[in-house]
C-alpha cells in the first residue's frame, strides 16, 4: 500500500524535527570535567577554563568536577559521575583495563617526577643510594621514574627500603625543619611541590623524569556526543594558548583555586618540560598522541601489570584520536577564537 504524498511528508517533517530536538538536547547537555585539584599545570589549564570565557566562545556548558588525587577521580569515572577526565598515564591504563569504555582522546601535558634527598645528607648522587630507606607514594607513576633513574644508575632496587608516604606527608615533613628525614635517605614525589621544595632549599635534587598525562572521554560522549568533544578539546586547546601567552595569572588563579602557595618561579619549572607551554599562538598547540607518549603509557601499563594492578591486555584500543584529528583539520575555521579569549 503506498502512503499519500502529503502524509509522507509529514511524517519526514516529524522525524526531522524529532532528530533537531534530540541533536539539540545532546548539545545541551552539560560536560562533567573530572580533575585535580592540586596538580599544577594541569590546575592551570582547568583554572583558566573556569575563569575566562572559553567555553561561551565554543558554546560548551562545562561543569567542573574536581578531586584531592586521582584514586577518587577514577571511581568517579567508574561511576558514571564523570565524562571527561584529565589524568596521568598509570591512572588512565588502570581506568581503561576496568572496562569503564573510556579511551584516549588526546595528550593533556608532560609533567615531571622527581628523586631527592635531604640538602644536608652525605647522598649527593643516585649511585649513593645503596641499601637506602626511600620512600615516595607508592603504586604512583613517580615509582615507575624513581625505579627507572636506579636502573639507570645501577642501584639494585631490591637492596633498598622502601616506604610509602604520600605527598601531604612529604609536606608535613619538610615543614619539621629537622636536619634529617627520619625513616628516609631519599624520596620521590611528583611537581610542583619538589620544584618549591628545591627554589627553597628544603630538598637536593638527585634526578627527574617525565610523565605523560592524557585527556580521556567516556565512549558515551565519543559516539553519542562528538559535536560536545570536539568542542571541549577546541576550549582545552585555547586554555593552553592562554596560558602560554599569561602565565602568571594562570598561576595564579591555579593558587586561588587549589589553596597550594606555590610561587611562579616553581610553578613555571614544573611546566617547562611540557612543548605546548612554549607555544607563541594557537596553531602551535597540540594535543595529539605521539608516538613517543604511546611509548610511556605502554611502559605504565606493563608496571602495573608486574605489580599484578590490571589484566594481561585491555579489551579495546585505549586510543581513540579521531576527534581531535577532527577538530585540528578545522582549526582554520576557529582560529580566530584565541584572539576574543578574556577573563570573565
Amino acid at each position: 500500500m503506498t502512503l499519500p504524498l502529503t502524509r509522507c511528508l509529514a511524517l519526514a517533517w516529524v522525524a526531522l524535527i524529532a532528530a533537531v530536538a534530540a541533536s539539540t538536547a545532546r548539545a545541551a547537555e552539560p560536560l562533567r570535567l573530572g580533575w585535580q585539584t592540586p596538580w599544577a599545570t594541569q590546575g592551570q589549564l582547568v583554572a583558566v577554563l573556569q575563569k575566562t570565557n572559553i567555553a561561551q566562545l565554543v558554546d560548551l556548558d562545562l561543569r567542573y568536577v574536581g578531586f584531592a588525587y586521582g584514586a577518587p577521580l577514577n571511581r568517579a569515572a567508574l561511576a558514571g559521575q564523570i565524562d571527561v577526565l584529565l589524568t596521568a598515564d598509570q591512572p588512565a591504563a588502570a581506568l581503561i583495563d576496568k572496562g569503564a569504555r573510556f579511551r584516549i582522546v588526546g595528550r593533556m601535558m608532560v609533567n615531571r617526577t622527581c628523586l631527592y634527598t635531604h640538602p644536608a645528607s652525605r647522598i649527593t648522587a643516585i649511585e649513593q643510594l645503596q641499601r637506602a630507606r626511600v620512600l615516595g607514594p607508592t603504586g604512583a607513576a613517580a615509582e615507575r621514574v624513581a625505579l627507572k633513574l636506579l636502573a639507570d644508575a645501577k642501584v639494585d632496587a631490591k637492596q633498598l627500603q622502601w616506604g610509602d608516604l604520600d605527598m601531604a606527608g612529604q609536606a608535613a615533613l619538610m615543614r619539621t625543619e629537622q636536619g634529617v628525614w627520619p625513616g628516609a635517605d631519599a624520596l620521590y614525589g611528583f611537581d610542583p611541590l619538589p620544584a618549591d621544595w628545591q627554589a627553597r632549599g628544603k630538598i637536593r635534587m638527585l634526578g627527574c623524569g617525565p610523565v605523560s598525562a592524557f585527556v580521556l572521554a567516556s565512549s558515551d560522549v565519543i559516539e553519542r556526543r562528538p559535536e560536545t568533544l570536539e568542542r571541549f578539546l577546541k576550549a582545552f586547546s585555547l586554555a593552553w594558548a592562554w596560558y602560554a601567552a599569561q602565565p602568571q595569572q594562570a598561576n595564579a588563579w591555579f593558587r586561588e583555586i587549589s589553596g597550594l602557595d606555590v610561587p611562579d618561579a616553581a610553578l613555571e619549572e614544573a611546566a617547562a618540560v611540557e612543548p605546548n607551554k612554549s607555544a607563541k599562538r594557537l596553531a602551535d598547540v597540540s594535543l595529539d598522541v605521539s608516538a613517543k607518549d604511546e611509548a610511556a603509557f605502554a611502559e605504565a601499563a606493563e608496571f602495573l601489570r608486574g605489580k599484578g594492578l590490571i589484566g594481561a591486555s585491555f579489551a579495546a584500543p585505549p586510543f581513540a584520536m579521531q576527534p581531535y584529528r577532527a577538530v585540528r583539520q578545522s582549526l582554520p575555521q576557529w582560529q580566530s577564537f584565541e584572539r576574543r579569549v578574556a577573563p570573565r
